[in-house]
């Protein structure tokens, strides 16, 4: 009987030492996480210097139904100017890009241009450019010269 005992305290002790390894990693985890995000989160705006790429002119047909317009515009895009790799991929990519941002503005209408829809006309075009590119993401795209027709 005392064996049985002795068993019993003994597995008792395992459990508990277990149950406060257990406790132990749980708090790290936790306080590891909690350190990690108020290093992070500084009320500090973070300013990017951007760089910028001339895309070119870019002239195409508009998809609008039943009359035949036109867009005839300069394109710049910008990202962070420290990311020099991304500044070469745009470099190598410039094909690609100029693509991207063709059959863009052709799936596009007249409407598509009106400043209240500039956000996202620029928002979409951004993101399907950035789906192309695997050294950073862009910062904004920029129209200048633009005739819609």
């Amino acid at each position: 009987m005392a064996k049985n005992k002795e068993g019993k305290k003994s597995k008792g002790r395992v459990f508990l030492i277990i149950f406060i390894i257990i406790i132990a990693i749980g708090g790290g985890v936790y306080a590891g996480t909690l350190l990690a995000m108020n290093k992070n989160s500084t009320n500090q705006p973070v300013y990017i210097k951007e760089a910028y790429y001339e895309v070119g002119e870019i002239f195409v047909n508009l998809s609008d139904e039943n009359e035949r317009r036109y867009a005839k515009l300069n394109l710049s895009i910008s990202y962070d100017s420290v990311n020099e790799d991304l500044a070469a991929e745009l470099e190598e990519k410039a094909v690609a890009i100029k693509d991207i941002a063709n059959f863009y503005f052709k799936s596009c209408k007249a409407k598509d241009f009106d400043p209240a829809n500039e956000a996202i006309l620029k928002g979409t075009l951004i993101e399907r450019i950035d789906a192309k590119l695997t050294s950073g993401k862009l910062v904004d795209a920029y129209i200048s010269e633009i005739i819609v027709q």
